[in-house]
């Protein structure tokens, strides 16, 4: 797995689907400052690159979860991958929104799920989580089971994990933040001394400043 992650990682460097910037940080929608931006849409427009991840985000639900019934993205950014999995399991596929649409049916879910189905989340990102416990708790109001989340990348926030298993709700990544440095630093990438920012930002990234 190891091997994976690490193979994961040096492949979304490679497409900059991920930007390492410890001098030059971004801020994300949450008003956070950020050495790091993950854009795994980018995949999208690399076919063997998206190939690669299709394929094992499909044998990682499979192993996991072989009573999978339903694949569910996360809208919008994990619609796209969400649906190759599927189609990679011949699955049906919805799409959830975090939040109903303010418009027609006013719907969270996309699609046809019905009561008592197992479902797997596919995201393309994890951070703070709190997107995909809405998308978990709209599955589990219609009736279903949600298996379990799956994703690209997982930040492994401390707060993060803590909520994942308050919810029941168990999170598996192809590759998780602490590979991407490692990978990063073997590879040029960043420094050792940008290892201990983004270390730091880590362990509170609502708080961190560069």
């Amino acid at each position: 797995m190891k091997d994976l992650e690490s193979f994961i990682a040096q492949k979304l460097l490679q497409v900059k689907a991920i930007k390492l910037q410890p001098q030059n940080p971004f801020v994300w929608a949450t008003g956070w400052n950020s050495p790091i931006y993950c854009d795994n849409r980018k995949i999208l427009s690399y076919p063997k690159m998206r190939n690669i991840i299709k394929v094992e985000l499909a044998r990682m639900v499979i192993e996991k979860y072989p009573d999978v019934e339903v694949i569910a993205g996360m809208a919008t950014n994990a619609i796209a991958m969400g649906m190759l999995v599927a189609e990679e399991l011949s699955l049906p596929f919805i799409y959830v929104h975090p939040t109903p649409k303010d418009h027609g049916f006013e719907n969270m879910i996309e699609g046809d799920l019905r009561p008592r189905q197992n479902v797997v989340i596919i995201e393309d990102q994890v951070s703070v989580g709190q997107n995909s416990m809405k998308v978990v708790d709209a599955i589990r109001k219609n009736g279903c089971k949600v298996l379990g989340l799956t994703t690209i990348m997982d930040y492994e926030f401390t707060e993060t994990a803590r909520r994942f298993r308050k919810a029941d709700v168990e999170l598996t990544s192809l590759c998780g933040f602490d590979a991407l440095l490692h990978r990063a630093a073997e590879t040029g990438y960043i420094s050792e001394e940008d290892m201990t920012i983004f270390r730091n930002w880590q362990k509170n990234p609502s708080q961190w400043q560069k």
